[in-house]
């Protein structure tokens, strides 16, 4: 969880974009009996996606009647972070997984 929490916070006047259709998941890291999420066709702002992801010791994923739900995850937007929590994604919960012992690889920013 180094990566995210010493990376740079994103301040809004920054050359960062606030959203982007062309936004992709880069830069896999090895992890390691690591609680993670792996998504389909997830959102965030603006972009949609797919691929695993580290998810912070606290998130709780609540099964509720709607199909799609908002999780937080630790990945860099454009090499930042946000300040006081992880990147919010829009995931469908019926084809997300929650992997809690994960060894492999996860996504650990975006960019174009």
């Amino acid at each position: 969880m180094d990566f995210y929490y010493k990376a740079p916070v994103w301040e809004e006047e920054s050359d960062i974009p606030h959203t982007t259709k062309l936004a992709k998941p880069i830069k896999p890291i090895k992890v390691k009996n690591a609680r993670v999420i792996d998504v389909t066709d997830a959102k965030y702002r603006r972009s949609t996606f797919s691929g695993t992801f580290l998810l912070g010791d606290q998130v709780l994923i609540l099964d509720g009647k709607n199909n799609a739900t908002r999780v937080e995850v630790l990945c860099k937007w454009f090499g930042h972070r946000l300040a006081t929590r992880g990147l919010a994604f829009t995931v469908n919960l019926k084809t997300a997984r929650v992997n809690d012992k994960y060894t492999g690889e996860v996504f650990s920013d975006f960019s174009k």
